[in-house]
């Protein structure tokens, strides 16, 4: 019969949980914890609610340890009011600096309870007996039971709640790395706080203890109560102490475990927005550099062309430079030549005439008339041919100015295209950033919110065995990547004799002639888009996509096939390169001094020159 229970209300009285003593509560609350041990849990907020209940069950302990300690409606306070004076002067009485080992505290036991020793009152003395068997008698023996729950629980943390995220092998994804950082932090504070109740204690029977060995808030308790020559009477509050921080690190665990999924959901999306414009940035800058590209190959062709054309032009343009001279010299002899007839027939004006030279005269007036007229009837001509000369080395001449113009305009397109391609290649890493972080973000968020996450970790199963899969070899690249090898030689140096290789490499499945050239002219469409030097590149990619058993050896046959033995010897050599004889170690005898080594090198020689009959030794006589 129970007669309390029996006056209480009837709901209380009959309540299962109040029927059961303490002991038997603490046993169903550590049953959550052995049912997460013996078999996997349903989820993972399963386990977060065991946690979070054995979490506070703890707490409550402590609070029915404390209350036992200090005493029903009492605190540390009121345990410094009552030991801390007394104690203090029993210790100067005593002669003693401080109290701060079990040696210490027994001595003072010891002479203060001899009459001729300590003088005092010897209530004093009773009062540290008291308070030292409550120290010896609760730290640690009664933590020893919460600090073994609290490291089961901390390997179910450990175990349970991680964040699936290997800092140094994958991208860094934000959310994961505080994470995990914020699990090693917690994890290495946990560890030191539950270690520190022991090792308080090995120091206060040992060597001592110190108030500054304390955490800050009980150190800054000792200090503000000037209880630092009788550290040990903090023992017990530090102990609750470092239990209240393991916990209070526990609970914050498990939130942020809580809320770390959320967070990473969160980071998902966000990530999904970001490749999204991402993906527009780099569409944009490689339309740019596609843009940049043709107008250099334009540019280039252009260029080439205007080359071609003046180094055709050149023996012309020496030609008339020197029909130009002629021309200019003709032209001035002519003009000089009809000056001079001119000023002739003008002095034959001012000549007296007589009877005698009339006749003469008259002759040579209608010779220099004559000769005048012819030179001014051949003048012009000249001189149109000599324009005509002109224009055309005139025209040379723009042609020059304007390649020069070109060469100019194809260095900045090609400083351009330059840019863009940085550009371009820069935003696509940027896109490559984020499209990783994005799938191992999704990938952490799967693991966090499966259910077979759970069960796995229980039956200690790779998590993630899929991603972790080593890839099979390529068939069609060789267990060393030969393939891969060959096309990288064939691409360097192939140039324009690609479409010819292209026709002679085999095909599984057969594709026909009439495809085969529509897949030349698309390539030749695709590589006008980007640098000459990888539109074999382009080739060789769609010959492996169409040709399902590729391999080094067609590559080889379809260069055999075009005669570019040069190539063929380039790739097998590649695929095969010769073996590289090493030397054989050189032999010293094991007792020979390291430092007569260069001799001993020089007599192996000579012995060698000896025996191969190239020098001659002959013995010198005895006398």
């Amino acid at each position: 019969m129970r007669p309390v229970l029996d006056f209480r209300m009837p709901t209380l009285a009959n309540n299962r949980a109040f029927l059961l003593p303490i002991e038997d509560i603490a046993t169903k609350t550590k049953s959550r914890l052995l049912k997460i041990e013996a078999s996997p849990p349903s989820c993972l907020r399963d386990v977060r609610a065991a946690l979070d209940a054995e979490i506070k069950a703890t707490q409550k302990r402590l609070t029915r340890l404390e209350r036992s300690y200090y005493g029903v409606g009492k605190s540390l306070n009121h345990e410094v009011k009552k030991y801390a004076m007394p104690l203090k002067i029993l210790v100067r009485m005593l002669g003693y600096f401080e109290l701060s080992s079990v040696k210490g505290v027994e001595a003072a036991i010891k002479y203060g309870s001899d009459p001729k020793r300590y003088k005092g009152d010897p209530t004093n003395v009773a009062l540290l007996k008291e308070a030292y068997a409550k120290v010896q008698s609760f730290v640690p023996i009664k933590f020893d039971d919460i600090a073994s729950d609290c490291k089961k629980m901390l390997v179910i943390l450990e175990k349970y709640c991680i964040s699936f995220y290997e800092p140094n092998g994958e991208i860094e994804v934000e959310t994961a790395l505080h994470y995990e950082t914020q699990i090693r932090t917690w994890r290495r504070v946990i560890h030191e706080t539950l270690d520190k109740i022991n090792s308080l204690v090995m120091h206060f029977r040992n060597r001592g203890i110190h108030y500054t060995m304390f955490s800050s808030t009980v150190a800054t308790f000792c200090q503000r109560n000037e209880c630092e020559i009788v550290p040990f009477l903090l023992l017990f509050a530090e102990a609750c102490t470092n239990i209240r921080t393991v916990l209070s690190a526990m609970a914050q665990w498990l939130k942020s475990d809580e809320n770390y999924g959320v967070f990473l959901q969160n980071d998902v999306a966000d990530l999904e927005r970001q490749r999204e414009e991402q993906i527009k940035v780099v569409r944009e800058a490689r339309e740019q550099y596609h843009s940049a590209i043709f107008k250099v190959n334009q540019t280039e062709t252009e260029y080439t062309k205007l080359l071609a054309q003046l180094e055709n032009l050149k023996e012309k343009d020496d030609t008339s430079e020197i029909e130009e001279t002629f021309l200019i010299n003709k032209c001035n002899e002519l003009e000089m030549d009809m000056e001079f007839k001119e000023g002739r027939r003008d002095d034959m004006k001012n000549q007296p005439l007589d009877s005698d030279s009339l006749e003469s005269l008259a002759i040579t007036w209608d010779n220099l008339n004559e000769e005048i007229r012819f030179l001014k009837e051949n003048l012009p001509g000249v001189k149109k041919q000599l324009a005509t000369v002109q224009q055309r080395r005139e025209w040379i001449s723009e042609r020059r100015v304007q390649l020069e113009k070109m060469e100019r305009e194809l260095e900045q397109l090609t400083k351009d295209a330059n840019s863009t391609s940085e550009v371009k290649v820069m935003r696509e890493g940027e896109l490559e950033t984020i499209e990783r972080t994005l799938e191992i973000s999704r990938r952490l968020l799967l693991h966090k919110t499966s259910n077979d996450s759970v069960a796995k970790i229980f039956y200690d199963l790779p998590i993630t065995a899929r991603n972790n899969k080593p890839k099979l070899p390529n068939i069609s690249n060789g267990t060393d990547g030969t393939l891969d090898k060959a096309c990288a030689v064939v691409e360097a140096e192939i140039g324009l004799d690609w479409i010819q290789l292209y026709r002679a490499l085999p095909f599984f499945p057969t594709r026909g002639a009439e495809t085969i050239e529509k897949d030349i002219s698309s390539i030749a469409m695709e590589g006008a888009r980007g640098p000459k030097k990888d539109i074999a590149g382009v080739a060789l990619a769609r010959w492996r996509r169409h040709h399902t058993r590729a391999r080094a050896e067609d590559l080889k046959q379809g260069l055999k096939a075009i005669r570019r033995p040069d190539l063929y010897r380039e790739v097998d050599l590649t695929i095969h390169p010769p073996l590289v004889e090493e030397p054989p170690p050189e032999y010293f005898p094991p007792e020979l001094d390291p430092a007569l080594r260069p001799y001993y090198r020089d007599v192996v020689k000579l012995d060698k020159l000896i025996a191969d009959k190239r020098i001659k030794v002959e013995q010198l006589p005895e006398d």
